[in-house]
């Protein structure tokens, strides 16, 4: 029987999300203004998920499963310290540039996101494979169900857009249109319709219509 995954979804939207950001920050041109601008409204983004997903985290995967398992989850709190402040640290490196930085100062820039990337998909990877196994061990699906209602309940809307738009592109088409069907049925018309037209500018026309065919 295939299990509810709860770190799938963001997790994939976040892989997604620094490949964007190392994709821009490799062909930015630290020299234009106008440049470094497009690769800070990306980190913007992407730096606002990846905070959003450690407190996210802390609260309704971590808290929840020290309450059965003691212990547990020392080292993921740990690690997710470090990992906020390195984020940060990374992020007003970035918020900084005024594009009067030589392009040898944007490579070194270049290579610590990459870093960054590659020391965060090894965190991620870990979880995956461990931590979600544990949360499956001590929460039924339908449990795990109310954790993820509990936090689109208290994600503000923009925030909300924001997952979607990385979200879905990272994800197979019955598992976008099984979310979206129950985002349908739970808000408002216009609510839905702000969703599509974020999603629609990240993928291409075939695979909306096929998420679309699906949503009951």
């Amino acid at each position: 029987m295939e299990r509810l995954k709860s770190l799938d979804p963001p997790h994939k939207g976040l892989r997604n999300a620094l490949s964007k950001l190392a994709f821009i920050a490799g062909k930015t041109e630290y020299t234009s203004i106008s440049s470094v601008e497009k690769l800070q409204f990306v980190a913007k983004e992407v730096f606002h998920l990846l905070k959003d997903h450690t407190a996210t985290e802390n609260k309704f995967i971590l808290a929840p499963l020290e309450k059965v398992n003691p212990g547990f989850t020392n080292d993921y709190y740990a690690h997710h310290l470090e990992i906020d402040n390195t984020e940060q640290a990374l992020l007003d490196r970035i918020m900084a540039l005024n594009g009067q930085q030589t392009n040898e100062e944007g490579h070194q820039l270049y290579l610590d996101i990459c870093e960054f990337q590659s020391h965060y998909l090894e965190h991620i990877n870990e979880e995956d494979s461990v931590l979600e196994a544990e949360m499956q061990k001590h929460f039924t699906d339908e449990e795990l169900m109310q954790h993820q209602i509990a936090i689109m309940g208290e994600m503000s809307f923009d925030t909300l857009l924001l997952w979607f738009k990385y979200i879905v592109p990272a994800r197979r088409p019955a598992e976008n249109a099984q979310v979206l069907t129950g985002f349908k049925s739970a808000v408002p018309e216009v609510a839905f319709i702000t969703v599509i037209e974020i999603i629609k500018n990240e993928i291409s026309d075939n695979e909306l219509q096929e998420i679309l065919s699906m949503i009951k």
